[in-house]
């Protein structure tokens, strides 16, 4: 399996929120800074050449929370 890079992996994700309002001033590092922390620690908990069964678990579990969590964000400021 390709390694993925912290670039790429922000590359992808400031395209994936392009979409999305959400106020970067709010956090001091600012909008790059912020993705490019969170990817890394994304890419340190995740990139590996091999997978177990429970790592599998895991991940697939920490999207399904996310997806849930930005449902529910979604929903209260459309209800705003």
């Amino acid at each position: 399996m390709a390694k993925i890079n912290l670039d790429d992996l922000v590359d992808i994700a400031f395209a994936v929120e392009e979409g999305d309002p959400i106020d970067w001033g709010a956090f001091k590092q600012g909008k790059d800074q912020t993705l490019k922390m969170i990817g890394a620690s994304v890419l340190e908990q995740f990139d590996r050449d091999e997978y177990s069964d429970s790592d599998r678990l895991i991940v697939m579990a920490t999207i399904t929370k996310l997806v849930v969590e930005n449902m529910i964000l979604h929903t209260k400021l459309m209800q705003k």
